[in-house]
């Protein structure tokens, strides 16, 4: 049975398909992993990594995952519009203008000193409602964070207000993102410090954080984050199947999101003839060549994609010179036969070949999670089930 909703207005040539039925998969599998009675929170800042912040937040609610994460207010409320009732940690700390928001929203609110949170509690109070807070500590990630020295004054002035809950204490590991796990450790070190001061004061709260996707299959990252007292991790990149780091050892996760076009003009450069405006390079033979309505306004890698490829039969296809702003040409010397109306895919599997969001951020130079944020155009259509069920936004 397959269902049809309309969202966004978006190009009928050019979509992304979202395997929902895989991110449960991969919950699970990353449930699988995890000490017993860890709290799993999925990252759905930046629209769900491009999946679709409303739909992805739905489907991992019923998948029952513990909480969201999302980066500012704004996310948070949208996900409350689309129906989402999980628990929802935002991770900036509210402005000035925003203190009544976490209240007004049921969204959990960030802490990095006392101050924050004297505000925060003022806020609550006059909204007649209680606040979860989760207070961040900087273990030395771009100054993001509390200081580590007077967390314990911190965590006392959150503790005595009657309108905030003391939920967690975080910090966010930059080392787990290198090809070594010793930076990760280091910042895990500060952090058991930081866990130990508040324990030594009676304030240590239920929830307590540090790993992301990058840490969550490295065993020396694990374990020291079980020997300091973590309860809960962090996935983003990894519940979308998308490996964050070299160093990472292979996660059993599925890819999420395969982007897909229709050719739409087949045609051909003549010798001398250019592929783009830069007039970097002219062809040196009749190239058989085929247009696609994907460029760059639709996916930003392609600003700085070099040696691209994309499958057409089953076959890879050479992107030619750099994509213009919404369409693109690729070689089809090779693939005979290429008809307008042809499926291209830009990211998943065609016939034996499949390209990853691992592959083109290699080229690219961009990080892997990047790759999946893609213009307005686009559509999102969901499976969400084996069966095929399908839902368009």
């Amino acid at each position: 049975m397959t269902g049809t909703r309309t969202g966004r207005r978006g190009s009928t040539t050019a979509w992304a398909d979202i395997d929902l039925h895989a991110l449960g998969r991969n919950l699970e599998r990353l449930r699988r992993g995890l000490p017993p009675g860890q709290a799993v929170f999925g990252v759905v800042k930046a629209d769900a990594y491009g999946h679709g912040a409303g739909p992805v937040g739905r489907a991992l609610q019923r998948f029952g995952i513990d909480g969201l994460v999302v980066a500012d207010m704004g996310e948070g409320i949208t996900l409350r519009r689309a129906g989402v009732t999980a628990p929802i940690l935002v991770i900036d700390p509210p402005l000035q203008s925003q203190l009544r928001l976490p209240a007004l929203h049921r969204l959990g609110a960030t802490v990095t000193s006392a101050a924050e949170a004297r505000a925060l509690a003022t806020a609550a109070n006059r909204a007649g409602r209680t606040v979860d807070v989760h207070v961040r500590v900087d273990t030395g990630f771009a100054g993001l964070g509390a200081p580590r020295a007077g967390l314990a004054d911190l965590l006392a002035a959150v503790a005595a207000a009657p309108a905030l809950r003391l939920e967690g204490l975080y910090t966010h590991l930059s080392g787990a993102y290198g090809p070594y796990e010793d930076g990760g450790l280091a910042e895990l070190e500060r952090f058991g410090e930081a866990v130990e001061a508040a324990r030594a004061a009676g304030l240590l709260p239920p929830l307590v954080h540090a790993l992301s996707s990058p840490a969550l299959d490295r065993p020396l990252l694990t374990g020291a984050a079980a020997r300091i007292g973590c309860t809960a991790v962090r996935c983003g990149a990894a519940l979308f199947g998308i490996r964050m780091a070299d160093g990472e050892r292979p996660l059993p996760l599925t890819p999420v999101m395969s982007v897909k076009a229709r050719v739409t003009r087949v045609t051909a450069l003549e010798p001398g003839d250019v592929a783009d405006y830069a007039a970097a390079g002219a062809a040196p033979r009749r190239t058989p060549v085929a247009v696609l309505p994907f460029g760059f306004a639709d996916g930003h890698h392609l600003h700085r994609l070099a040696g691209g490829v994309l499958l057409i039969r089953g076959r890879p296809a050479p992107v030619l010179g750099r994509p213009f702003m919404s369409s693109l040409l690729a070689d089809v010397t090779d693939i005979p036969g290429v008809q307008p109306g042809d499926e291209a895919v830009l990211i998943g599997r065609q016939g034996e070949h499949r390209i990853t969001a691992e592959d083109i951020a290699a080229r690219s130079g961009l990080r892997p999670s990047a790759v999946p944020l893609l213009g307005p155009r686009i559509v999102r259509r969901y499976r969400s089930s084996s069966a095929g069920e399908e839902q368009t936004e």
